[in-house]
């Protein structure tokens, strides 16, 4: 076998210029990931001022994501979970623990934090985010098509046999009990979420068959008009 180690094509100017290079991507990383604990530190000063102290929990594993407050508006497709219905709040703790809901970023983000939750952890995050305050208005952003998703979601569509959302989620898509307050839900996730529901990756029985014929146009439609709501 041919050795390099002294040829000088194989100098160490180039692993030298490769150090420096990723030493640089580190410090770049670092110094985001610092920003991110700033700004999560300060929702959750800001969050223990409000409301009294949150759940442990709250603030070693969700402010990350959903912030301490559940209204994170950083990442498209990560839900927001203030005033989310308890019960459905509960629901999908406890399905992400028993990994019966596995949808890809369920898969990845969210059952290696359920699989250390006992049934009162579950209970008081449930607890916690459902008695945050929502947004009072939508993030002012606005996708193309939400007329369109207004009528899907208050009438259906007859002859594709997508029935009205507002059956179960209510007219103003607050939802209630074991169906979810979709009113003011990030667009991303939204559209995400019936994509899966779509093509049988997320599990359940009544969304499945209510999503099987819903387009991707469609979906963009009913999602620009809740998270407008």
């Amino acid at each position: 076998m041919t050795t390099h180690v002294n040829n000088p094509r194989f100098s160490n100017k180039g692993h030298d210029g490769m150090s420096k290079q990723k030493r640089t991507v580190n410090k770049s990383a670092a110094l985001l990931i610092s920003g991110a604990l700033l700004a999560v530190a300060g929702q959750a000063s800001a969050a223990g001022g409000a409301g009294g102290p949150a759940p442990y929990r709250i603030s070693s594993d969700c402010m990350v994501c959903h912030g301490m407050t559940g209204n994170n508006t950083i990442y498209p497709i990560v839900p927001k979970l203030a005033g989310q219905h308890k019960g459905y709040l509960e629901t999908q703790l406890k399905a992400f623990k028993d990994r019966s809901r596995a949808d890809q970023n369920g898969e990845i983000y969210m059952w290696p934090v359920a699989q250390s939750l006992d049934a009162a952890d579950i209970k008081e995050l449930a607890s916690y985010f459902a008695s945050q305050k929502p947004p009072m208005h939508s993030s002012g952003i606005k996708h193309a098509g939400m007329k369109e998703g207004k009528a899907i979601f208050n009438q259906g569509v007859t002859n594709e046999q997508i029935p009205a959302c507002m059956e179960c989620h209510g007219s103003d898509g607050q939802g209630a009990g074991a169906f979810p307050r979709l009113a003011g839900q990030r667009y991303g996730y939204i559209v995400q979420q019936l994509t899966y529901f779509h093509n049988g990756t997320r599990v359940n029985s009544l969304m499945n068959q209510i999503a099987k014929n819903i387009t991707v146009a469609q979906m963009k439609d009913v999602a620009a008009y809740l998270s407008s709501l």
